[in-house]
């Protein structure tokens, strides 16, 4: 199973919790005050929510099929990987084994 991810930076990671956390706030006014909506009604909320804020809606379902993105997101995984400086508790066991062995 692949997982797509987007690496954002800090000022959108800052933007998308605003984002989320007032969405949030909206919905649960609106179940505080017993209000009820479908599903389809839902959706229309996150759009006006997102629209509001100034966010570009996409509609439909994009032009990218799930093949492509996968492929997509494996080749920025494999770039991102390697600029990753990791030294896991195994590696670290590895290289004491070693050194101990000479």
């Amino acid at each position: 199973m692949s997982v797509a991810k987007n690496y954002l930076d800090e000022k959108q990671i800052r933007q998308l919790g605003r984002t989320v956390s007032g969405y949030f706030d909206y919905l649960e006014d609106l179940i505080e005050r017993e209000n009820t909506f479908t599903i389809a009604e839902f959706e229309k909320s996150i759009n006006e929510f997102l629209s509001f804020r100034r966010y570009d809606i996409l509609e439909g379902k994009g032009s990218v099929s799930h093949k492509a993105a996968v492929k997509k997101a494996e080749a920025e995984y494999d770039e991102f990987n390697k600029k990753q400086k990791i030294n896991s508790d195994f590696d670290k066991m590895v290289k004491k084994m070693l050194s101990s062995e000479e």
